[in-house]
């Protein structure tokens, strides 16, 4: 087979890639395909972050593919039209792409493959945006697993026998010298906004992505601890994760959700990380972060096998929850005025980095669906407008999680606290100071409640509650057993 297209779309990256690297093995040119599409692009809750990121990542793939004699083609419309387009164009007799399990994806690969097989082209897709997918793990019973800890021991148990080697494309097929294919019509790249060229995740790209793999959990990471070691992060994930002020977690959601390094070099950097460990403790660490990506796969598998997630409740009977609709706790809650020092630096974390730490997703949501006893689908909604690195399955599943009302949900009637949080994970209000400024000068016992200052100490720190910074807007005690009533249903 001479000519075959790779669609590029999550798996933006030449190294380790499953669909790319059997193109290469089957035919003697691949044409490296991205189409924009205004579905996605154009959608009006799209984060410009996200896209940004996105960009990045297809300038870095490009010149990676240049410098190898090939080219990424770039197209911009409905994807089943434009890749009927560059069929006929080209001549390729095969389209390779790999899997993605979102609602939209779902529909839109259903389509391409239907058709386009029907049409008589070969269409190979091909599983690589998560380590099992689908109907892979089932029950004893032949169900997919609802519940976190059973699907994690499954996991674990199977993941040694599934892991391939390292991929690499048979780079000779990268190379275009077909006249025809050179001639093929390609869009500019698109261009980042100005505005996120320095942004936090910048630059973006399977080569940013591996340096930062290797410099959590690399044998040449080293991150110096108290007694003097060095160890690389990951080991001591478990003991530092949950610390906002700390750097104690990957900062790779991004990267995985873009494809730009794949789940399988997590996972392998990860044990290998594991074996180097001297100690029980910096196991764990690494054990903890496997277990970041065994979550990832347990919210893509719901998110297949029980679609109605994305729109609905998991849990049936939280489908009749009255639901607040008090639209001014709403916008407090957005812009990080919520009277809460923990809850309200998250959320400006997340409004000016596209970023939220994971403990603070948790904390924030509670909030949201707890105290303020909003509808958790805002929040998810916001999360998406938000997050660079927002991702169907992943944002669905921990705000139904934080909801009580998903999945392997926490119960109903633990509420988390915002303020005994605040303390045990942020006890010097490091994280808050950064985040909240108008609150620095705010001594430590007063930093997670500072409407209890005595007005005397407001007045002189310059940092009047109700003027320079919001009162509650909710008591946390009240709201709580207003919740517990409404979620007895």
């Amino acid at each position: 087979m001479a000519k075959v297209i790779h669609w590029f779309r999550r798996d933006l990256r030449l190294l380790d890639n499953t669909a790319l690297t059997n193109a290469t093995d089957k035919g003697q040119e691949v044409i490296c395909l991205f189409i924009l599409d205004p579905g996605l692009i154009e959608a009006p809750e799209v984060c410009k972050a996200r896209l940004a990121f996105m960009y990045s990542a297809l300038a870095e793939l490009a010149r990676k593919l240049e410098d190898r004699g090939g080219r990424l083609i770039i197209r911009r419309g409905e994807p089943l039209s434009e890749l009927r387009k560059i069929l006929k164009e080209s001549g390729a007799k095969a389209l390779y792409f790999n899997r993605d399990y979102t609602s939209y994806a779902r529909h839109r690969d259903s389509q391409v493959e239907e058709t386009l097989t029907q049409e008589g082209w070969e269409v190979n897709s091909y599983k690589d945006l998560v380590i099992f997918e689908k109907e892979e793990l089932l029950t004893g019973n032949g169900a997919p697993y609802t519940v976190y800890t059973p699907y994690k021991k499954r996991w674990l148990s199977q993941v040694a026998e599934l892991i391939p080697a390292k991929m690499e494309p048979r780079w000779t097929s990268l190379k275009i010298e077909d006249a025809t294919v050179n001639g093929l019509e390609s869009l500019p790249l698109p261009q980042v906004s100005p505005e996120f060229e320095k942004a936090f995740f910048m630059p973006a790209g399977e080569d940013e992505g591996r340096k930062r793999l290797a410099a959590f959990a690399g044998a040449l990471a080293h991150h110096k601890q108290k007694d003097g070691a060095s160890h690389p992060p990951i080991e001591e994930y478990a003991t530092r994760r949950d610390f906002p002020a700390e750097n104690g977690t990957s900062k790779l959601s991004a990267f995985l959700r873009f494809g730009t390094i794949s789940p399988r070099q997590c996972y392998r950097a990860a044990i290998n990380a594991r074996e180097r460990a001297e100690k029980v403790a910096q196991k764990d660490g690494c054990d903890s972060w496997i277990g970041e990506l065994i979550w990832r796969d347990f919210y893509y598998q719901i998110m297949w096998n029980f679609p109605y997630v994305a729109k609905q409740s998991f849990q049936a009977r939280y489908s009749q929850l009255k639901w607040s609709d008090n639209q001014e706790h709403f916008k407090a809650w957005q812009a990080g005025r919520t009277g809460y020092p923990i809850v309200d630096a998250a959320m400006r974390q997340l409004n000016n980095m596209h970023w939220m730490h994971n403990r603070l997703r948790m904390i924030t949501a509670s909030f949201l669906t707890k105290d303020l006893l909003l509808d958790w689908r805002l929040g998810e909604r916001y999360f998406w407008q938000k997050l660079v690195d927002g991702d169907q399955p992943s944002n669905n599943g921990g705000w139904q999680w934080s909801a009580s009302t998903g999945t392997d949900a926490q119960p109903y009637f633990r509420i988390f606290n915002p303020v005994s949080q605040s303390q045990k994970f942020d006890p010097t209000g490091a994280f808050i100071r950064k985040w909240v400024p108008e609150l620095a000068k705010v001594p430590d016992k007063y930093i997670h409640e500072p409407h209890t200052m005595p007005r005397a100490l407001q007045e002189h720190l310059g940092v009047v509650i109700g003027r320079d910074y919001p009162a509650p807007i909710v008591d946390h005690k009240t709201a709580r057993e207003k919740a517990l009533l409404a979620y007895k249903i």
